[in-house]
């Protein structure tokens, strides 16, 4: 487990500062009646991620107020919901922080955000954006619902311990409620991409099944441009709408011309390029039919690589 020592007084004393009211603050701190506030949520972190309902657990002289989700270091944290964000920059004990402030009334929690500028665990970065928050993220900004807001880490009194994100769920911007249910029942993003940008993606996984006009894939590993942004361990069964015109490679790079459909068989391992596309919440969701290919690379293993980008796209992986 992270050693993780954030505690209900050092939290109340940040919401304090992030100007919220005594009032609210005597709110519900269970799972109670302040929880029907809280609509249904995206998932705060994209790719492999792994939490308990360790709400109320021991911490120091008091309890825990979230949930750690421990995920790989700089995976995507995002809006859970659409909202406001401030940063949080001057507390020893969250480290990194961000607050959500959601459409719904909730407020969030995104604490222990990413302060390393390598692999390691250096402690040389700022809460800057770009570092602990998304590159484009503005303290003050307006955000949609599954945009990138940050970088999970260890920053905080999580130094040194595996890289979670410490999450909160506040209705009514009151007291702290479990986020545990609210988890369980998010949707997750298959794709980190920014809400109202052309993006394109590379998905590398095994054949499901082919119609004419689609085609389902086992997915592995997902990668979006702009941004080059990688989600490892996806497994999910995503279906793709497949248009005439997409273009089919064999193992070898060479275009198949002919019976297309005859050599995307079931259980051969592929890479789905999407053409480029708005990106919406559907479309980071991965909603049936909402990605459109642009060509499948057939591959003897689901490493196979060489693959490039659509035509005429304008991205290039990195």
């Amino acid at each position: 487990m992270p050693r993780h020592r954030t505690t209900a007084r050092g939290i109340l004393f940040l919401l304090v500062i992030a100007g919220l009211t005594a009032g609210g603050a005597a709110a519900s701190t269970s799972t109670g009646t302040g929880a029907a506030a809280v609509p249904r949520l995206i998932f705060p972190v994209v790719g492999p991620a792994r939490y308990t309902d360790d709400f109320g657990q021991a911490r120091g002289q008091s309890g825990h107020q979230g949930n750690d989700i421990l995920a790989p270091k700089r995976a995507v944290a995002v809006a859970v919901e659409a909202g406001t964000v401030k940063y949080h920059t001057t507390s020893s004990r969250a480290g990194c922080m961000l607050y959500l402030y959601g459409a719904s009334g909730t407020t969030y929690l995104y604490i222990h955000l990413n302060n390393d500028l390598t692999s390691g665990n250096d402690n040389t970065g700022k809460c800057v954006a770009g570092v602990a928050f998304a590159k484009h993220l503005k303290n003050g900004a307006k955000v949609a619902a599954g945009e990138p807001v940050g970088f999970v880490g260890d920053s905080g009194d999580a130094n040194g311990g595996s890289p979670h994100l410490h999450f909160e769920v506040h209705p009514r911007g009151g007291g702290a409620v479990s986020p545990f249910t609210h988890l369980r029942n998010a949707r997750k993003l298959l794709l980190a991409v920014r809400p109202g940008n052309v993006f394109t993606a590379a998905l590398r996984g095994k054949i499901v099944a082919t119609y004419a006009d689609s085609l389902t894939l086992d997915v592995e590993r997902a990668q979006s441009w702009p941004g080059g942004l990688r989600v490892a361990d996806v497994r999910r069964k995503i279906e793709l709408t497949m248009p005439p015109e997409t273009r089919v490679f064999n193992p070898l790079g060479a275009l198949v011309t002919a019976a297309k459909l005859a050599a995307l068989k079931r259980g051969q391992a592929a890479v789905a390029w999407t053409q480029a596309a708005m990106a919406t919440l559907p479309a980071a969701l991965g909603s049936p039919r909402t990605l459109r290919t642009d060509k499948v690379v057939l591959a003897t293993t689901t490493t196979a690589t060489g693959a490039e980008p659509a035509s005429g796209s304008g991205y290039r992986p990195r």
